[in-house]
């Protein structure tokens, strides 16, 4: 994981200073990534790079989808109920999420937005950069 992105004790990602500015796109690529882009309230780009990708999943991407929360959380130590959305989402049982864990996702990102997108990440690293 990026050194500029640390967590607080809930699991909120911070340094990516996007709450109520807009997720403008998703990238997927191969082998295994994608980039979020955000435009910030300030109108500066942020960008996260997401590696190591074993599930992803965008639901409800729309025009103008409104940044609330970013979360990283290990695997294992992400609360249940974000485990239960996250396999859900990736239409897997919550006990295959372990099972991910031991093969390299060891991380569980999720982005909320107040209004829009929700996206689940079972991923091994995430790196931010600005633009």
């Amino acid at each position: 994981m990026n050194a500029g992105l640390i967590t607080d004790h809930a699991g909120r990602l911070l340094g990516l200073r996007c709450h109520d500015g807009h997720l403008i796109a998703v990238s997927v690529s191969e082998p295994h990534s994608a980039r979020l882009d955000f435009r910030r309230l300030d109108g500066s780009l942020a960008m996260l790079s997401l590696s190591g990708i074993r599930y992803l999943a965008v639901d409800g991407f729309l025009q103008g989808n409104i940044v609330d929360t970013a979360y990283l959380w290990p695997v294992l130590e992400a609360p249940r109920y974000q485990r239960l959305d996250a396999a859900k989402a990736f239409s897997i049982e919550e006990s295959s999420l372990d099972r991910e864990n031991s093969l390299g996702a060891t991380s569980l990102f999720v982005l909320e937005c107040s209004y829009g997108a929700t996206v689940h990440a079972l991923i091994s690293d995430l790196v931010m950069s600005e633009k």
